[in-house]
């Protein structure tokens, strides 16, 4: 099952399983590795990558991937990604060549104007021909404030993607993604309702926003979300099982898992 559909005029989203935490329901989907040290708890990360349709580590994320592997020691069906992308700036050669012989298809991005993120999920939508509903990219919000920026950016040019594929930030404690203008149904996992679990509207596009919420402790009724005023941060839920956001600008939503 997919984690959007649309209901009327709405994009409904629910990629975490009502249930289970840390579970996730994303229909078909590809999975992403960047370069920064997976702090997902092993068990999750390599149900995901078993799970996945598609496999794609992006240059050192190739590296910080086997290693990974290897400190956790869970088992997986398939070490090995189905695409290693990037400049090669960072990845290990004798991990690059170690991939070559292992089948992976290597796609080298040599353009410095967009980021190996960028590039990477251009190649594997490409080598995915539009079959995956979802993208999970697997990262941090480490010390690097540019790198964070960065890969909110490329969350906005997934959003022009072929085949349209829903596009998730993976962190260890959260889940992020982008929002269209228009309206939008998120469903939240009863586990996080009752531990009153942190979420967060930031603004995406420089202009003043007119959102409104339902569903969260503190609304938003045609309120004005911008950088240097007004932006929803360290918000929570309340007991609805749903957040309904209407909203004349692209925005971030970001949950805690």
């Amino acid at each position: 099952m997919s984690s959007t559909k649309t209901t009327g005029d709405a994009i409904e989203w629910s990629p975490l399983h009502p249930r289970e935490p840390m579970d996730f329901s994303l229909g078909s989907y590809a999975l992403m590795i960047l370069n920064v040290p997976i702090q997902v708890p092993p068990l999750v990360v390599c149900k995901l990558w078993d799970g996945a349709v598609f496999r794609s580590t992006v240059d050192g994320g190739t590296d910080q991937w086997l290693k990974f592997l290897q400190n956790s020691k869970v088992a997986v069906t398939k070490q090995f990604p189905e695409i290693v992308s990037g400049d090669f700036d960072s990845i290990l050669p004798e991990t690059l060549a170690s991939c070559r012989n292992n089948g992976c298809d290597i796609v080298e991005t040599p353009d410095q104007n967009y980021t190996d993120f960028d590039k990477g999920l251009r190649a594997l939508i490409t080598r995915c021909k539009s079959r995956v509903d979802s993208v999970l990219v697997v990262c941090e919000c480490t010390g690097r404030i540019d790198q964070t920026y960065s890969n909110i950016n490329t969350l906005r040019l997934g959003a022009e993607l072929p085949g349209n594929p829903s596009l998730y930030l993976l962190t260890s404690d959260s889940i992020s993604w982008h929002l269209r203008r228009g309206n939008h149904i998120i469903h939240i996992p009863q586990h996080l309702r009752d531990k009153q679990q942190w979420c967060a509207i930031l603004p995406f596009e420089p202009k003043e926003s007119q959102i409104t919420s339902t569903g969260l402790k503190w609304n938003l009724t045609s309120h004005c979300i911008k950088f240097g005023g007004l932006i929803s941060s360290s918000n929570t839920y309340s007991n609805s099982e749903t957040v309904t956001l209407d909203t004349d600008a692209e925005l971030i939503w970001s949950m805690g898992l």
